[in-house]
């Protein structure tokens, strides 16, 4: 079995970074998962049948967290650093503010409307606009040198856009409902 202490990313033989090859990822969770499976530590009693298990459920934890770019930043972070993000954090850019509720008051017209088409656009928008947060965010997690605050607000304006995403989602699913 793997030591518990094993950050994520060591879980993965990966070493810490923004970038993670995603097919990689995958089939390497697959190997894991499949030499971790409960059913082939059957001959080994309840105490071996556990374990597997315990490291099967960390193993899903650590993907979720290692395939997700938000939840993988703050990892990062607070790996290498020791900095815990996932508290409530402010953005002091009143330009992106003003963004985000000029989206969020088009996503709410969109959905209103019913426009199907209109929040696929849209949706198509959202996307882009994170690619490039996204980018954006790796780009500052590849310098000698993080600004832990420039890293903050990178984070933070990303988890916002994938929360439009999220809230396209389930506009989308009402309108076909």
């Amino acid at each position: 079995m793997a030591n518990a202490q094993q950050n994520y990313f060591e879980l993965f033989g990966l070493e810490p970074n923004f970038f993670i090859d995603q097919k990689d990822l995958s089939s390497k969770l697959k190997r894991l998962l499949q030499s971790a499976h409960p059913d082939r530590h059957a001959q080994g009693g309840s105490q071996q049948q556990m374990l597997a298990m315990q490291k099967t459920t960390r193993l899903n934890d650590a993907f979720a967290v290692l395939k997700h770019p938000v939840k993988r930043a703050q990892y990062l972070l607070q790996v290498v650093k020791g900095i815990d993000t996932t508290k409530d954090h402010t953005v002091n850019d009143p330009e992106f503010l003003m963004q985000q509720l000029e989206l969020r008051e088009e996503l709410d017209n969109l959905a209103q409307q019913k426009d199907a088409s209109g929040l696929m656009a849209f949706a198509d928008k959202i996307e882009t606009m994170a690619e490039e947060q996204e980018a954006s965010l790796g780009q500052r997690f590849e310098q000698d040198e993080w600004d832990i605050e420039a890293l903050k607000v990178s984070i933070y304006k990303l988890q916002f856009l994938h929360k439009t995403l999220h809230d396209i989602e389930i506009a989308e699913d009402k309108i076909l409902d």
